[in-house]
């Protein structure tokens, strides 16, 4: 217990917290968006990745004194900001709010339980003496809606606030971003009404780019709104939840004659000549306002005769040359998938991201098609640049995985089928949310997000489970037939049993390599999307077989290789073959553990399929508390004999290049070498191959005279 001869001053920086609640209970709430200090340069380990609010947060946190933290689980880069503060200030008091998807009742009253647990933790660490009071809602502003601009963003510094009214003193500014509105407050009393049996229920939240309403609140905002003279944009660098909705915002306001512009800054940057110039055009525009004639394009027809479907087909030539029948399996199987099935069965395919648990739709009969293995086949055919250029050309920024811009510039040229059907799961990749909203909007897919909290407590495991029912019952509803009991069961013993062979191979890969790991980490990844299926677990047990048959040949051989052994984190430059080659074959370096393959999650509970699945999503090592996942990487390099780490760093990623310090930490106090290779994994441009291969013979050099 904290006991202190003043207010404890608490720090928050999103709207969903409820500030003026924790005001009353007796605390000085400070909001970090207040703080003005302009920082030259970055002193924490935080890496550039994350987005730049996150990374000023973390600087003011060093630099000022308060007693406790608030954070919401909005998105990657304030998970990692809580890694930090949770490694970096073990004494601060530092709560993680989980955050809703939605408003409606089930979604409130898990957030008001959280609201619940927070004042909890509060009583306990400060000793309150005030009992939980229900704020009056202030959220609503009066704001004179004639010749009004609306400013939109996830955060906009105190100074940028003031040069914006500055330029814009001709109007009447409403201003809404993250920290100013009462959203929190809002939803506190919202669930203060569902608790006591009030029916009548005022909606005052003013839903951020991340909840499932935001688009139709803005949409709503602007027709309702007959003298909204433009929108303001903003964005920080790398704010994945409004550089996302930057596309639909821009429709909208263009299908309504509403002039917008769209400004990305980094936090706390002074307004640069170049910025200032862009607003006084845009005010320009406004005077002569003559967009109400705006007609939205057409999209492109889908074209199975496109350069990607031929290029896939052609890939069939280079199947005998793969070194394992697993890999030419999963291949073919891909293949198939993007040149056949994709075409003449749409509704069978359900579009999913790299974390969602897949079973549930093999046990339905669908076909999930992982939206980042995509964009690595097109990386692969050397076909990314060009999508990647296309959604750019479309306004979607530079500073979005590419992986995602990648994938819709495909789609959006009529390279494959339109998505009719999309599942995401929240964690690890805000992004995927983002194109999920996207398909959404731009072609009327059928959509469910699973909303997945950060940690792990009992009442998160409820909450997910409520998640997984409903998920149930949108599968029921696409396939338009009963998902039975005893289908979710054989998936799950499929999935349990491909499992089991999955480790047995990793086990296998503690000792001498027998296949050059890079054939893993490009190909195999794409295996761990059929788990739950039957060729799914035909495929891992043929992988097994023969990975079992050449580690018995070598030890009967006794001919292991000379090598170096390397933990490999994250996914590699996908248009380059000959980068991990080099570092396998010319350096000695051989990639024996991926992290992309590893199975986080225990075996499923044939009995308890739903909490088994809940079980797997919140076991992910990215999810829950930072000295838990130090130990595993600790765990994993003791266990593998690890001689060296080689981090990607990822040009598009918040949540594991974000991590990455943690991973240098471990290594560090292993004293294993630790590389970082920045660039990117889908998008070329300005990848340098000989640079690359100067910086691992360097770290070939650290490692061999170890």
């Amino acid at each position: 217990m904290i006991e202190l001869d003043r207010k404890p001053i608490i720090g928050y920086m999103c709207s969903y917290v409820p500030h003026q609640l924790i005001s009353d209970l007796g605390f000085l709430v400070v909001n970090l968006n207040d703080y003005n200090e302009e920082i030259e340069k970055s002193a924490t380990k935080l890496p550039v990745n994350l987005c730049s609010y996150a990374l000023h947060c973390a600087e003011i946190l060093d630099r000022i004194k308060i007693d406790g933290l608030i954070i919401t689980n909005c998105c990657n880069s304030m998970q990692r900001l809580y890694d930090y503060i949770k490694l970096t200030k073990p004494d601060m008091f530092c709560y993680m709010l989980e955050l809703p998807r939605d408003n409606n009742k089930e979604e409130c009253m898990f957030f008001g339980s959280h609201i619940e647990d927070l004042v909890d933790k509060l009583n306990e660490v400060f000793s309150l003496e005030n009992s939980l009071p229900l704020h009056e809602n202030d959220n609503q502003l009066n704001v004179d809606k004639n010749n009004e601009i609306y400013v939109l963003g996830n955060a906009i510094s105190t100074l940028l606030r003031e040069q914006i009214k500055n330029h814009f003193k001709e109007y009447n500014l409403e201003i809404n971003h993250c920290g100013m509105r009462n959203n929190g407050d809002a939803l506190w009393k919202k669930y203060i009404c569902y608790t006591s049996n009030i029916t009548q229920i005022d909606d005052y939240e003013n839903p951020c780019a991340r909840m499932n309403s935001f688009i139709d609140r803005f949409k709503d905002y602007i027709k309702t709104n007959h003298r909204l003279k433009g929108v303001v944009y903003f964005s920080t660098k790398n704010c994945d939840n409004y550089l996302f909705n930057h596309s639909a915002v821009q429709e909208l306001c263009k299908a309504n004659g509403i002039p917008v512009i769209e400004l990305e800054v980094n936090y706390n940057e002074k307004c640069s000549g170049q910025l200032s110039t862009r607003i006084e055009a845009f005010i320009e525009c406004l005077k002569y306002n003559n967009s109400h004639d705006f007609i939205k394009s057409n999209l492109k027809e889908p074209n199975i005769n496109n350069e990607f479907i031929q290029r896939m087909k052609l890939t069939g030539a280079i199947i005998p040359n793969i070194p394992l029948k697993a890999i030419q399996m999963v291949i073919e199987n891909q293949v198939d998938i993007f040149t056949n099935i994709i075409w003449k069965n749409p509704e069978k395919i359900v579009w999913t991201n790299m974390v969602m648990t897949p079973e549930l739709f093999y046990a339905a009969g669908l076909i999930p098609v992982n939206i980042e293995l995509i964009a690595g086949w097109l990386s692969s055919l050397h076909l990314s640049r060009k999508y990647i250029s296309h959604s750019e050309g479309n306004g979607f920024s530079s500073s979005i995985c590419s992986y995602h811009k990648a994938m819709l510039g495909l789609i959006e040229e009529g390279g494959l089928s339109r998505p009719q059907g999309a599942v995401i799961s929240s964690h690890i990749c805000d992004g995927g949310v983002g194109v999920l909203n996207f398909f959404k909007w731009k072609y009327g897919t059928d959509s469910f997000v699973l909303n997945v909290p950060f940690n792990r407590k009992n009442i998160n495991k409820d909450y997910l489970l409520s998640q997984y029912k409903n998920l149930v019952l949108w599968i029921e509803k696409y396939t338009n037939k009963k998902l039975s009991n005893e289908k979710i069961r054989e998936a799950l013993e499929l999935s349990n049993k491909t499992r089991e062979d999955w480790l047995k191979v990793f086990e296998l890969r503690k000792g001498a390599p027998v296949v050059p790991g890079r054939f893993m980490l490009r190909n195999l990844f794409g295996a761990t999307f059929l788990f739950g299926s039957q060729f799914g677990y035909e495929l891992i047990k043929e992988y097994y077989d023969e990975m079992f048959e050449r580690y018995k040949k070598v030890k009967e051989n006794n001919t292991p290789k000379n090598c170096k052994r390397i933990l490999w984190v994250h996914f590699a430059p996908l248009y380059n073959n000959n980068l991990l080659e080099y570092l396998e074959e010319e350096l000695g370096c051989y990639i024996v553990f991926d992290i992309t393959g590893h199975i986080y999650w225990p075996e499923y509970n044939l009995d308890k399929p739903l909490e088994s699945l809940v079980e797997r999503t919140l076991s992910h090592f990215y999810l829950g508390e930072a000295e838990e996942r130090k130990q595993l990487y600790a765990k994993i390099i003791q266990d593998y004999k690890i001689d060296g780490v080689i981090h990607m760093m990822h040009n598009g990623c918040r949540a594991i290049a974000g991590a990455s310090w943690q991973v240098r930490d471990v290594a560090d106090e292993l004293d294993v070498p630790y590389l970082e290779l920045s660039g990117d994994c889908i998008d070329q441009r300005g990848f340098s191959e000989e640079q690359m291969k100067l910086r691992l013979e360097a770290f070939k050099e650290t490692i061999w005279r170890r």
